[in-house]
């Protein structure tokens, strides 16, 4: 059986998405989507914070339709960045890569 990697993830836009233009004319936006997971009675409710990115059309379109606060749904795949921090540190995140996503405000 072949790995699956798709996830779907519906929350409010946590900060303004941050669109990056290159010069060879392709277009990337960062964002993250905030989900309230209940956590019981006694303890109430934790937000979890999922990075997002997209490119090209899919990233024109969140910039121009998306801002903080937006409700959105969005399905993607998973990826996991790996980097060497200042201080020689391995670090890394995982993020989704956008596929679709969808506004969902009540606007």
């Amino acid at each position: 059986m072949s790995d699956i990697n798709n996830v779907t993830i519906t929350g409010h836009i946590g900060s303004d998405p941050e669109m990056k233009y290159f010069d060879s004319g392709s277009v990337v936006v960062n964002f993250s989507v905030a989900i309230d997971e209940w956590q019981g009675k006694e303890k109430g409710s934790k937000t979890i914070w999922i990075d997002c990115r997209a490119w090209g059309q899919k990233a024109e379109f969140i910039g121009d339709y998306a801002k903080k606060g937006s409700l959105v749904m969005v399905d993607g795949r998973l990826s996991v960045e790996s980097w060497t921090a200042q201080d020689g540190t391995k670090r890394s995140k995982t993020l989704v890569l956008v596929n679709e996503i969808k506004v969902v405000d009540k606007k």
